[in-house]
């Protein structure tokens, strides 16, 4: 048996392995699939799996980004340990396979910049390359920022995840394949109704057209042409997933101003937002201004145990 068969089994037990235990397989088996296809194709009388294979196969790569490069390290890497598991003899990359990663800085838009960029979505014209699109977009839009989203989370709702009546959304395998449920509010929710009374959408919450659902890219097109459209003047680089972090960082600002307690509210904002690690969340509190920072709303010795750069940002 040749070294591409060989690994295609092992890899599929390891999954099948991995879904008995509850875990979900997700899009990331690709990764490794054409880690194993590259060595069935260049190293096919292969016996094991050797640094000059994973070497070979990385200069062959050519990654858009750190973070795209890393996750898939991480994923040959588990495969690596698992063939090692059942006897395989296979080379484990070390954490010098991974690349530093440059964290982006989100936007935080000022209360005007809001206004302005709000305005100019609500003011969307109509183009016939992308139908509806003043319809789509207000409640899209809306969606990321009062909720808290991820920009992929609105565009891959299901019809069904989303409850007119209670103002339920049903997020589903989200970042880490991780379901979660979340409320809408009521100003929102009866957006949402007004928006599917006009659209009647098939398949998708939102569509382009009938059962399609909508594309990161069209997503990110949309938001740079409101910015131009609003006469803003960029600061850095506002991006949709910015609309998340400012809910973020705007709900830390609305419990310190009501004097409630941050240390203690986090891990419900962690819940609502889908974050794997608190440490995600905690991350936010270095974008609040300097006057919130100084709070006594913020346990900073509490936080510092979790999180020891929160503490530093505040100096």
């Amino acid at each position: 048996m040749r070294l591409g068969e060989i690994l295609t089994n092992h890899y599929d037990d390891m999954l099948q392995l991995r879904e008995s235990l509850g875990y979900s397989i997700g899009k990331a088996t690709q990764r490794v699939r054409k880690f194993i296809a590259f060595c069935g194709e260049n190293f096919a009388e292969g016996e094991s799996v050797t640094k000059e294979m994973l070497d070979s196969y990385l200069q062959s790569r050519d990654y858009n980004t750190r973070s795209t490069h890393n996750h898939e390290i991480t994923k040959i890497r588990g495969f690596s340990r698992y063939l090692e598991s059942v006897g395989f003899s296979a080379f484990i990359p070390g954490e010098d396979y991974s690349v530093r990663t440059i964290r982006y800085t989100p936007y935080v838009f000022s209360d005007y910049e809001l206004a302005r960029l709000f305005e100019a979505i609500d003011n969307l014209p109509p183009y016939h390359t992308s139908p509806k699109r003043e319809f789509i977009v207000p409640v899209l839009f809306r969606m990321m920022y009062c909720c808290g989203m991820r920009p992929s989370e609105p565009t891959s709702l299901l019809l069904d995840d989303v409850n007119l009546k209670s103002g339920e959304v049903y997020i589903r395998q989200s970042k880490s394949y991780k379901d979660r449920r979340i409320l809408m509010s009521t100003d929102l929710t009866g957006l949402c109704c007004e928006y599917i009374s006009r659209m009647m959408p098939q398949k998708y919450f939102f569509e382009v057209k009938t059962g399609i659902r909508i594309s990161s890219e069209w997503v990110s097109h949309q938001f740079q042409y409101c910015w131009r459209n609003s006469g803003l003047p960029k600061r850095g680089k506002p991006r949709p997933y910015d609309l998340r972090h400012n809910f973020a960082t705007r709900t830390m600002m609305r419990w310190v101003n009501e004097n409630k307690d941050v240390s203690a509210l986090s891990p419900y904002l962690s819940a609502y937002m889908g974050h794997t690690e608190f440490s995600a969340t905690l991350y936010y509190i270095h974008l609040l201004p300097g006057h919130l920072l100084r709070s006594s709303g913020i346990d900073w010795a509490r936080f510092s145990n979790i999180y020891p750069e929160v503490h530093d940002e505040q100096d």
